[in-house]
C-alpha cells in the first residue's frame, strides 16, 4: 500500500509506504544521510540499534513515512513495526527548526493512520531526548508518557576494584545460553527479553560489534551473567557504552551487577575510551543506586510515548485515500 498525504500547512509533501521488503538502496542512503543530518543538529544519533537495523533488514510489516520539504528534500521520516500485536514508531527529523517540526508532525500523523489501518492493541513513540515538540506532538494524538529511559554517562577509568572473572563471548557456543539468560533476567521488559539467537547475530553483523567487548562471567561450569559493551567510535566525545548487563537469577544476590559493570568499564578504559555511557529505566530505583555509587550522572532522559491504537486521535488527513 502506498500513499501522498499533504500537510495541513502545505509546508511539505508526503509518501507513506507499507513494506515487506528491505526499502531500495536509494531511500535508505536518503535517510541515513537525514540521520546524519540530525546527529550533527542534536548531538548524537536520535535512533536506536533497532531502527538502524529494521531499516537494512526489516521484518514485516513495517512502515515507512517520507516527508519531503518544498525542494524536495527529505525533511522527517518515521518508521514503524509491528510485534506481539504492537507497534513501535522512530522518527528522526533534519533539525528542530519549525519547518521539519512541521514534517515530524506529519510523519507521525501518517504512520498512525496507516497502522491503525493495519491493526494492533497499541502503540509506542520512542523519542530520545524529547523536545516541547515531540510532547506537543504526543498529547496531540491522546500518547501518554510511558517508559523513560537515562541515559548516564561517568568519565573513565574509575579507579575501583572488582573480584572477579570474565572471558571473551564465544560465537560458536554462548548464543543460546545467552539468550536463556537474557530472557529470564529481562522477564518484566519483552523489548529487551525477548531476544532471540538472531537478535544476537543481526547484530554481531554490525560493524561495531567486538566479541572481546562482550565480557562473560561463569560459575560452576555455567553462564551466570554478562557485561556487553559496545565503543561508539563516531560520537564526540567517542563513547563507550555498557550495552546489555544482566546477572541470570539465579545467581542473584551475589554482587554479580556491580562487579560485571566495573569488569565492563575497566575493558573500555583499556581500550583509551574515557567517557562511558549507559541506558537504565527511571523507575528502576535499585539499579540507578547502583550507578550512582559507580559515579554515573544523568545525562539526558528518553521517552516512549504509549497508547491504545483504538483511541489515538487522527485528523481526517490522516486517512486520505490510496493513491
Amino acid at each position: 500500500m502506498t500513499r501522498d498525504f499533504f500537510s495541513a500547512g502545505n509546508l511539505a509533501r508526503m509518501q507513506s509506504a507499507v513494506l515487506t521488503s528491505r526499502l531500495a538502496p536509494t531511500d535508505r542512503v536518503a535517510v541515513a544521510n537525514l540521520v546524519a543530518r540530525a546527529e550533527s543538529s542534536r548531538g548524537y544519533r536520535p535512533v536506536s540499534d533497532q531502527f538502524w537495523l529494521d531499516l537494512h533488514a526489516p521484518t514485516p510489516p513495517l512502515v515507512s513515512v517520507r516527508v519531503f520539504d518544498l525542494d524536495d528534500r527529505l525533511a522527517a521520516y518515521a518508521q514503524s513495526t509491528l510485534a506481539s500485536d504492537e507497534w513501535t514508531i522512530e522518527s528522526v527529523a533534519a533539525s528542530d527548526g519549525h519547518v521539519a517540526g512541521q514534517a515530524l508532525a506529519d510523519a507521525i500523523e501518517a504512520t498512525l493512520g496507516v497502522i491503525a489501518e493495519i491493526g494492533g492493541s497499541s502503540v509506542t513513540w520512542l523519542v530520545q531526548g524529547p523536545t516541547v515538540l515531540h510532547e506537543s506532538i504526543a498529547a496531540s494524538h491522546s500518547l501518554a508518557v510511558g517508559r523513560q529511559l537515562h541515559q548516564m554517562r561517568r568519565s573513565l577509568p574509575v579507579g575501583l576494584s572488582f573480584d572477579i572473572e570474565t572471558r571473551s563471548f564465544d560465537p560458536e557456543r554462548d548464543i543460546d545460553p545467552w539468550v536463556a539468560i537474557n530472557g529470564r533476567a529481562f522477564a518484566w521488559n519483552p523489548e529487551q527479553g525477548n531476544w532471540t539467537a538472531n537478535s544476537v547475530r543481526a547484530r554481531m553483523s554490525e560493524p561495531w560489534f567486538d566479541p572481546d567487548g562482550f565480557l562473560i562471567h561463569d560459575r560452576d561450569g555455567q553462564m551466570a551473567g554478562f557485561c556487553w559493551t559496545k565503543v561508539h567510535a563516531d560520537a564526540e566525545p567517542v563513547l563507550g557504552e555498557i550495552y546489555v548487563i544482566a546477572v541470570d537469577p539465579d545467581f542473584h544476590g551475589l554482587g554479580l551487577g556491580r562487579d560485571l559493570t566495573l569488569a565492563g568499564l575497566d575493558h573500555l578504559a583499556g581500550a583509551g575510551i574515557a567517557t562511558a555511557m549507559l541506558f537504565v529505566d527511571a523507575d528502576n530505583v535499585a539499579a540507578i543506586r547502583v550507578y550512582d555509587r559507580l559515579g554515573f550522572v544523568i545525562h539526558r532522559t528518553d521517552t516512549l510515548f504509549t497508547g491504545n491504537l483504538s483511541t489515538v486521535a487522527l485528523s481526517p488527513e490522516a486517512l486520505s485515500t490510496d493513491s
